[in-house]
């Protein structure tokens, strides 16, 4: 299948053609990021966050560009955003605490979404994804694991476990606007 079929697909919202569209642009969209960056746990943070941003926006893509040079430009934009909320990290305030000692009482979107429900919908909503989803949410928030980590309890390839997770989040959101 050509990539062109494959993006056709995930438009479509087939998850085998997004996981598809993962598998083929991970390594160039992770090695740009790791190479400006050079921080391989954040370059998996900003590849994940760049193909949750992709399938989000998928619909707008213009098939006239090339899709990798697309998604590319998505990874940088992210890897900027990135670059930026961690710069601001750093400014002190003037009583004293620095910038990401207040962030941390201000969630992002996504947390703020989860942190507008209870534990009991959080809980209910997990328990709805199907076990392997369940249990990778668990393993990297709640037991707060790595993606290594994760690979070698679940025996399963780093991509894989990137893939999973990105997938779990997707889920759990629908599942949770669905629930508001």
């Amino acid at each position: 299948m050509t990539l062109e079929n494959i993006i056709l697909e995930a438009k479509k919202g087939k998850r085998n053609a997004q996981n598809a569209v993962i598998e083929v642009l991970w390594n160039k969209v992770y090695h740009y990021v790791y190479n400006k960056i050079r921080n391989e746990e954040e370059a998996e943070d900003i590849a994940i966050e760049t193909f949750t941003k992709v399938f989000t926006k998928l619909k707008l893509y213009n098939e006239d560009f090339d899709f990798t040079t697309w998604v590319i430009s998505i990874a940088h934009n992210t890897m900027i955003d990135h670059i930026r909320k961690s710069s601001k990290l750093n400014i002190s305030i003037d009583d004293g605490r620095n910038l990401l000692e207040i962030l941390e009482d201000h969630p992002s979107p996504e947390e703020h979404l989860i942190l507008k429900q209870d534990n009991d919908t959080l809980i209910k909503a997990i328990a709805k994804l199907r076990e392997p989803y369940q249990r990778i949410i668990e393993l990297r928030y709640i037991e707060d694991k790595t993606y290594k980590e994760i690979a070698e309890e679940l025996n399963l390839s780093l991509p894989n476990v990137k893939v999973r997770l990105l997938r779990a989040k997707q889920l759990l959101t629908e599942v949770m606007q669905n629930n508001i």
